[in-house]
């Protein structure tokens, strides 16, 4: 049994270790987006390293990596290529990590090798799901004849679409009510989810993962229809009913696509109970409404019985600016959820939020919101979740953030808010939910347990070393495995610098004690050290050697 892992990955593994102690997985924060990049990244990976053996011309061991079903069921040897979040059982990571000399390395020994780096990333992208690209008219991989061969096979069969759009109560309520809502209906909410309503449903998306509308493939319910007969998280799950059938799947993402609309709501087609605080605002106008969806914004009702309404520009982001807030005026009194992300908005822009008092859920990520935007946030008495990820947010701002007195959720990661302001947010707000990143978790972890003493032993199984990657990248990009490599190479040069200054400072002292005309002056007037091999031995003791220098006044030097 080979344990030996390549020496890039080994490197890496004497870092990690520390983790394999106990550091506790910790939850993603990355967006959608970020992940369909990170998708589309190791695609082009394995198009690169891999398809040639295991693509749609040829299938080495009866492996073929172009395609989600393909992969996770593997080869011939019937392990399980792709395990979706589980790396260490995946038989590929396993193969990766093998000594380039095995024979059942992969990429073989007369193949270009995968990096270190390269092989983190496939393993955080298993960790995270083994998520395909979502494809769209103007994205296209460089992957010659298997991009249609996967998009083909992955995607559920088209015969179930829909001519025009998919209405919920008509199309989509039936096939919950008929295959989910044994599990997930209003006696039995089976991991707190009911889909015997679109209020039910609305309540059990609220962080957006569930659903994510006019993405499917990021969308949780639909990953799970649409996995694999026999895998472990498909849903329905195999002792309680069929798998839903690839029309009914379609059907789905079809609704998802088009943003997941409720549409007009019936009170009659509803089971859940209407909260009573969100009846008390009459309805958005027909004209305010009408006017939002021709920039291609998504807006519609909240929930069930409610004339709250959330509107999401996320769709068409580019082309959303301050000058189309405005806009939402009309319905400030009725608007509760609003996603501005990617958008051009800015902080002059966010002026015209502080009316919308009634505002509870607010996405500003990836925009160039500053700290000037936040002033005008704090008068908002409802707002309970803020998404500053990836904006201009700084210390400087998070005073702002302590004023909004009923602010729940906030995220500041990879904004210029510092690792020193975070304590002292917290310290002002300790009730708030503060997600700055899986990599100062992660730091303020490792600081924590600097001072343990480490007593495991660094001999490793091979399955043990991969666990121990996984504790660090399961959940992240891999910068922080960037830093504490630069760190480490860093630290192995000061070494060899300061051993090779010693050992020079000692061969100077020498110096003096070489014989007139013998091998060591000679090479040393040459700018030299003598080579000769018992010259080198006896330096290498902070000696000189007696028998090239016979006169030497004495052997060794203080």
């Amino acid at each position: 049994m080979y344990t030996r892992l390549p020496r890039p990955v080994y490197i890496v593994l004497l870092i990690m270790i520390l983790f394999a102690l106990g550091v506790p997985q910790l939850i993603s924060q990355e967006s959608g987006e970020n992940q369909n990049i990170v998708a589309f990244e190791i695609q082009s990976l394995l198009s690169k390293k891999c398809y040639d053996c295991h693509g749609v011309d040829r299938q080495k061991s009866g492996l073929r990596l172009d395609d989600r079903p393909r992969a996770l069921a593997g080869g011939n040897s019937k392990k399980a290529g792709i395990v979706p979040g589980d790396a260490v059982a995946s038989a590929i990571v396993y193969r990766m990590t093998l000594p380039s000399d095995h024979e059942s390395a992969m990429p073989p020994k007369d193949r270009e090798k995968l990096t270190s780096d390269e092989i983190l990333k496939i393993i955080h992208w298993i960790y995270s799901g083994a998520n395909w690209p979502v494809y769209t008219d103007d994205q296209e991989l460089d992957i010659e004849k298997s991009t249609e061969e996967t998009v083909q096979t992955t995607a559920p069969s088209p015969s179930g679409k829909v001519e025009g759009q998919v209405n919920y109560n008509r199309d989509i309520l039936s096939v919950f009510a008929k295959n989910c809502t044994q599990c997930h209906g209003t006696d039995d909410k089976a991991a707190d989810l009911s889909l015997d309503s679109a209020t039910a449903l609305s309540e059990a998306n609220a962080d957006g993962e569930i659903i994510v509308p006019g993405n499917p493939e990021e969308s949780e319910l639909f990953r799970r229809i649409s996995l694999p007969a026999g895998d472990g998280d498909i849903m329905p799950p195999a002792e309680e009913g069929d798998p839903l059938t690839q029309e009914q799947i379609e059907l789905i993402r079809q609704w998802i696509a088009e943003g997941a609309n409720f549409g007009e709501i019936n009170s009659e087609d509803e089971t859940a109970d209407s909260e009573a605080e969100l009846v008390r605002v009459l309805p958005a106008s027909d004209q305010a409404m009408a006017a939002l969806k021709t920039t291609g914004a998504l807006a519609l009702p909240l929930a069930q019985d409610t004339n709250f309404i959330q509107v999401d520009f996320s769709l068409v982001s580019d082309q959303i600016g301050d000058e189309h807030l405005s806009l939402l005026t009309p319905v400030a009194e009725q608007l509760s959820w609003l996603n501005l992300s990617k958008s051009k908005v800015s902080d002059a822009g966010l002026e015209l939020l502080a009316k919308f008092t009634n505002l509870k859920r607010l996405h500003l990520e990836n925009t160039e919101i500053g700290d000037a935007g936040l002033t005008h946030l704090k008068s908002l008495p409802n707002l309970e979740y803020l998404n500053l990820y990836g904006t201009n947010i700084s210390d400087a701002g998070l005073q702002e953030l302590t004023d909004i007195k009923n602010l729940k959720k906030v995220y500041l990661w990879r904004t210029k808010v510092t690792e020193d302001g975070i304590p002292q947010l917290r310290a002002a707000r300790p009730e708030l939910d503060i997600s700055f990143g899986w990599e100062y978790e992660l730091k303020q972890k490792l600081l924590d347990r600097l001072g343990e003493p480490i007593s495991k032993s660094l001999k490793l199984s091979q399955t043990a070393a991969i666990a121990a990657i996984v504790n660090l990248v399961v959940k992240d990009d891999l910068q922080t495995v960037s830093v504490l490599e630069k760190e480490i190479d860093g630290k192995r040069q000061a070494l060899v610098e300061q051993k090779a200054k010693t050992e020079q400072e000692a061969y100077t002292k020498l110096v003096s004690l070489f014989d007139e005309g013998s091998c060591c002056a000679n090479a040393h007037k040459d700018g030299k050290k003598c080579d000769h091999q018992c010259c080198l031995d006896a330096f290498a003791q902070n000696k000189v050697c007696s028998k090239c220098n016979p006169g030497a006044a004495e052997q060794k030097t203080n």
